[in-house]
């Protein structure tokens, strides 16, 4: 009876987890498994791609290390290792992390215990290239009216299936280069504790500027729909995370990490993203990757499949082909093609065997409208991006696709859900030549692949689908050709393999190698029993060499019989280069064309006549193993649930524990896996000890390296659980031992204080105060560096004396007083009765606030600003004429002011903005005209002077020619060679007005006098003399009145200008300053 309650115990307890341990002499705990041919080959193809790249990190597989310490590692290698990690895609690898960048391949080849290795590199990926096509701002994408030119009826038939099913409870992992998952049409169904930054390696894969590509592609896969806002997603109802990879160059570690990320949750992990689409490049997974992609399809989502969708490329106009992109080539992933609004293959998408599936994206007459950064980080300034494309976009569509299927049938399986893809795609561009119906009669196209997505059928199918028989593989093993290739020869090689394996096909893989010094000549071309041709490789510009063991897949002769002749033809297309076809192998995958009624893996007929087990029920023992499984896999017995018989079912050891169903105790250790797993909750897998001897093993020990931390041991307040009672310091919260108003745990663990001292800093505060009083830090001593009686936390300014919350404010643009206010207290105050604030004085016009007239002028500083002058120069009366220079047009003249009479001068002299206004009109005259002598002998000179009145400016002079003239001033002295009578003019000139008057002189010949003695002459000469007397008497007289009028007439000369002294007193009496209040606010 006892018994029985226990097994039942056991039975309730086995699903729980148990607890990971840390053995004493860190042995690696791994359980390796064959290599499948995908991580096989993945290996093979690092170790023989002829690189001789230097790496610090190294990826071995050495299974015989399983169980063996790290110094035993080394101690093998021989090499100088800084570190080892045990990645968890491929049980019984190591990636060795080296001192310095080597290259060890040489090193790994000598090792036996080094079965295969893999140098680990950063690369890049980028995100697929978006075409720069135009676009509308509607989804046609999912229901196509025709907006934009496009053809009616040509989308992705999601609304067909938005009645039933919208997404819910399916995840979708977005692997790109960052999700906004703020964005308003992605945050509701965004599960932001399931996501990651590969490149931050933290939770946050928050994208950088410029990094829209994973924003948009999530918003095609899941975008938020029916909430008022924005666009809507294909899945609009499904949850979402985002994974940030590309952003950054990244390994085969990581990428494995990133596509293999939560798989127990993730349901679609959507790439769009690859290798370069330059035509040049064959590149794919690396061993890790490799791993990862293969337990997705096996292990993800609860082992039916995390499905893996990959863009096919964008680089058709570089004549690139999707089989040579090795992630979009594998067949543990979806390659998906493009087509645009018109239902044809848009320009930049890649052909490929690989292709399974087409969607909709841009290159037609718009493009796809979804999600953007928000903000101007993204592809626009908005939330929403509008010309979304490339393969990147037709990849997410896909993927919400399956969202949608998932949700209508969960129990699909990865392999379940490529029928269900292959059984409802439409056949679009019918009339495209490429176009075949192979053997299993499904319409194929290297462009489309089985066609155009439809969310509605595939929604409909998957609804009513029933799983999928288990997958069987066939191989031919390694064939060798070795031969060389022609050279551009209408035929060039072939090799044919008879397949006898009774398999349903659903995807094919050529594993190739070739030596080819210009590989893009080659044409590699497999043709199956049904004459199915699957175009592997295409002529192209591609100058690099070889094919190194590259597998090429197919998804093109789905559903065909296996069995029968299958034919690979290589051919060379180009001139000059050459190259030899060294060995292929043809892997062929599907379901067994056999009657296994309970789809347990295991014909009808071999469980009845072999097993012993029924042929009706997939898992005969009620183990959770399929009968199957239990024969070819875990070879424990399908009739005996608990094959060891350790208490633990073989379901249980094979999916929970990973434990060894056909051995009792797996890690050795002395207890049973059942023991452990449901009485101990130890790690079975584990050799259990006492690492720190204290008497508790570890299962028991909450550290069982520490002597000191153990059950029953006494707590201290230390921050460590020193009584294992899952509890830090407990006791210790309600303790004050130092009387100052905290606890000795808050002491310890928040403020750092000395729980055992009240004032730990020493500054005659108490740790509690400060805390709860002053909140000032108790573990720094508060000074009062200025010694004004306040502390810092107290002060404004700890290093000014003249600041504290003790003074009064002044004036000075300080905060004297501390009270977060500036001179606060001369808001309205008038210290010098100025007419101006005192606070504006400070602050604005930079005047003395104590001081009514700053510049000392007698002006006070308010009246000089009412006045429009500056209180802070001086307002001066330079020419001491009583007027100010603000007064005074001209300040340096005391005959000029306001004041001064307007006299003709050509000056402005009263200060009017007018020239000698007022005074009356000029009028020259000629007044008086002398002449020395009217008449003269020819060559004597003749005077004439003339006198014009006060209005006069200038006399002017004018003679007839032949006279000589020589004048100054107002005289005129004219002679002459020739007698005759000679006239002229002379003017008194003002400004424009002239007053003449004639002139006439005459000269005559020179007569010759009789020259007689001097005695006879005496007396006529006495008469001569007095004739002259008179004649000179008369001028002099003339001159004189003349003189005379001048005088008394008065004749215009410009006044002396008057120096300008300093009168010897000043006149203070100026006016005060007006009262400004009226203009205050």
């Amino acid at each position: 009876m006892r018994v029985g309650i226990f097994l039942i115990l056991l039975t309730l307890l086995a699903p729980f987890s148990y607890a990971q341990a840390t053995t004493s002499d860190n042995r690696y705990e791994c359980a390796p498994n064959e290599l499948s041919f995908g991580v096989n080959n993945a290996f093979v193809r690092a170790m023989t791609d002829g690189s001789s790249d230097a790496s610090n990190e190294w990826l071995v597989y050495m299974p015989s290390m399983c169980g063996q310490t790290e110094e035993q590692l080394r101690h093998v290698l021989e090499l100088d290792v800084a570190s080892v990690e045990q990645p968890n895609q491929i049980p019984g690898s190591f990636i060795l992390h080296l001192e310095q960048s080597m290259d060890i391949r040489n090193a790994l080849m000598a090792v036996d215990e080094v079965v295969r290795w893999s140098i680990i590199q950063p690369h890049d990926n980028q995100p697929r290239f978006i075409p720069n096509d135009p676009s509308f701002s509607s989804q046609w994408h999912l229901q196509n009216t025709g907006q934009g030119s496009g053809t009616v009826g040509e989308d992705a038939n999601v609304t067909g299936a938005w009645d039933s099913v919208r997404g819910s409870n399916v995840l979708i992992s977005v692997v790109d280069d960052g999700v906004d998952h703020q964005h308003n049409d992605l945050s509701p169904n965004y599960l932001d504790a399931v996501d990651w930054d590969y490149c931050g390696n933290d939770g946050n894969p928050t994208p950088s500027s410029n990094d829209g590509h994973g924003t948009s592609a999530a918003g095609v896969a899941a975008g938020i729909g029916d909430n008022n806002y924005g666009i809507s997603g294909a899945a609009m109802d499904a949850d979402l995370i985002g994974i940030r990879l590309i952003a950054c160059s990244n390994t085969d570690q990581d990428e494995a990490d990133a596509i293999g990320h939560r798989r127990d949750l993730v349901a679609v992990s959507s790439n769009s993203w690859g290798p370069s689409d330059s035509g040049k490049v064959v590149s794919g997974p690396g061993p890790l990757l490799q791993a990862s992609l293969e337990d997705n399809m096996y292990q993800g989502r609860g082992g039916l499949g995390t499905i893996v969708t990959l863009a096919g490329g964008n680089g058709r106009n570089n004549d690139d082909n999707s089989n040579y992109d090795g992630y979009a080539n594998s067949r543990f992933t979806i390659g998906v093609a493009a087509i645009t609004d018109y239902g044809n293959q848009a320009w930049y998408s890649e052909d490929g065997a690989n292709i399974l599936v087409a969607a909709h994206s841009r290159g037609g007459a718009q493009g796809i409208t979804t999600a953007d950064i928000r903000g101007s980080g993204g592809y626009t300034s908005t939330d929403i991006n509008n010309n979304f494309g490339g393969t990147s976009s037709a990849t997410p569509l896909v993927s919400g696709v399956i969202a949608l299927m998932l949700e209508a049938n969960p129990s699909l399986t990865y392999r379940d859900v490529q029928h269900v893809l292959v059984h409802s795609a439409r056949t679009n561009d019918a009339s495209d030549n490429d176009w075949v119906t192979n053997g299993g009669g499904h319409d194929v196209n290297h462009k489309y692949g089985h066609g155009a997505i439809d969310a509605g059928l595939a929604v409909h199918i998957a609804r009513n689908w029933t799983n999928v028989n288990p997958e069987y593989n066939w191989s031919s093993g390694e064939i060798d050709i070795s031969q060389s290739i022609p050279d551009n020869t209408a035929s060039g090689l072939s090799d044919s393999v008879t397949v006898d394996a009774g398999l349903l096909v659903e995807s094919v893989e050529v594993r190739f190698d070739a030596d080819h010094t210009f590989r893009g000549d080659l044409e590699i071309t497999l043709t199956s029993p049904d004459g199915t041709e699957s175009r592997l490789a295409e002529k192209h510009e591609d100058n690099n060499n070889n094919f190194n063991e590259w597998v090429f897949s197919s998804v093109l002769h789905w559903d065909e019989s296996s069995d029968g002749v299958w034919t690979l033809e290589v051919n060379d297309r180009g001139n000059g280069d050459t190259g030899t076809w060294n060995h292929w192998e043809l892997v062929i995958h599907g379901a067994e064309e056999i009657i296994d009624t309970d789809n347990d893996g295991l014909p009808d007929e071999d469980e009845t006549n072999i097993h012993n087990t029924d042929p009706l029920d997939p898992d005969s023992d009620d183990d959770n193993l399929m009968d199957g499984y239990e024969i070819f896999n875990s070879s424990t017995s399908p009739i005996d649930s608990d094959t060891d018989d350790d208490l633990l079912n073989d379901g249980q050891e094979v999916l929970i524990f990973s434990t060894n169903p056909l051995q009792e105790d797996t890690d050795s250790d002395g207890l049973s896996d059942g023991t452990e797993v449901l009485v101990t909750f130890s790690n079975p897998l584990v050799f259990d000890d006492d690492g720190d001897s204290d008497g508790w093993y570890w299962f028991q020990d909450c550290n069982d390296s520490n002597p000191d931390v153990k059950p029953l041991q006494t707590e201290l307040l230390d921050g460590i659980d020193n009584n294992c009672e899952n509890g830090i310091d407990e006791g210790f919260k309600d303790l004050d031992s130092d009387n100052d108003r905290l606890s000795d745990w808050a002491e310890f663990h928040v403020q750092f204080t000395d729980w055992n001292n009240p004032d730990t800093d020493g500054d005659g505060m108490d740790d509690g105060d400060e805390v709860q009083v002053f909140f000032s830090d108790p573990t720094y001593t508060d000074p009062d560096d200025d010694s004004d009686g306040y502390y810092w936390f107290q002060d404004c300014d700890d290093n000014d004396s003249d600041r504290s919350p003790g003074l009064s404010e002044w004036l000075n643009g300080i905060d004297d007083d501390c009270d977060e206010d500036v001179d606060e207290d001369f808001l309205n105050t008038d210290a010098d009765r100025d007419g101006l604030v005192d606070i504006d004085e400070y602050n604005i016009h930079m005047t003395e606030w104590q001081d009514a007239d700053t510049d000392d002028d007698g002006l006070k500083d308010g009246y000089e600003l009412f006045q429009g002058t500056n209180p802070l120069f001086a307002d001066l009366d330079n020419d001491g004429d009583g007027l100010r220079w603000f007064q005074d047009c001209d300040d340096n003249n005391s005959n000029i002011s306001p004041y001064a009479n307007e006299i003709r001068n050509g000056i402005d002299d009263n200060c009017n903005g007018e020239i000698d206004e007022g005074l009356p009109d000029l009028n020259p005259q000629i007044l008086i005209v002398s002449y020395s002598s009217q008449s003269a002998e020819v060559n004597r000179n003749i005077a004439i002077t003339a006198f014009g009145n006060s209005d006069t400016e200038t006399i002017l002079f004018d003679f007839e020619d032949p006279l000589q003239i020589e004048i100054s001033f107002n005289q005129a002295t004219v002679v002459a060679s020739s007698p005759g009578i000679y006239r002229g003019e002379v003017c008194a000139v003002t400004e424009d007005l002239f007053n003449c008057e004639s002139i006439v002189v005459e000269f005559t010949t020179v007569q010759e006098i009789e020259v007689e003695p001097t005695i006879k002459s005496e007396p006529e000469e006495r008469s001569t003399y007095v004739s002259q007397l008179s004649e000179n008497i008369v001028t002099v007289v003339v001159l004189s009145i003349v003189v005379l009028l001048v005088t008394v007439l008065g004749w215009k000369r410009p006044k002396a200008p008057v120096k300008w002294e300093q009168p010897v007193t000043y006149d203070n009496n100026v006016p005060a300053a007006p009262d400004l209040s009226m203009w205050s606010k």
